[in-house]
């Protein structure tokens, strides 16, 4: 029995779904880190290396982000209460994986 078992119990399985909403989550805190850096940088050269690399990224995240909504994974054109229907909905469905 590995650690993950030990952390979360046997039979745990990602899902596509899990990765790519993770993937996603970690984009997202990459352009924001890459922005931060970009403001606080004062050497041009470095300045537009992390410019291509935020713009890289976008890049990147919008295909996953539509790679996700095609899939049905992410929705982002749900109405707020939706939303939250969703999320419940959701969240009831975590007790089949015990």
């Amino acid at each position: 029995m590995g650690w993950l078992d030990d952390l979360f119990g046997t039979g745990t399985k990602l899902t596509d779904k899990d990765i790519a909403t993770d993937i996603l989550k970690d984009s997202k805190f990459a352009q924001c880190s890459l922005a931060m850096a970009i403001s606080e940088t004062i050497n041009p050269e470095l300045r537009q290396i992390l410019k291509r690399q935020i713009n890289d990224g976008a890049k990147a995240h919008f295909r996953l982000a539509d790679i996700a909504t095609h899939n049905d994974w992410y929705k982002p054109n749900l109405t707020p209460e939706q939303q939250i229907l969703n999320d419940y909905q959701e969240a009831a469905n975590l007790n089949q994986y015990e």
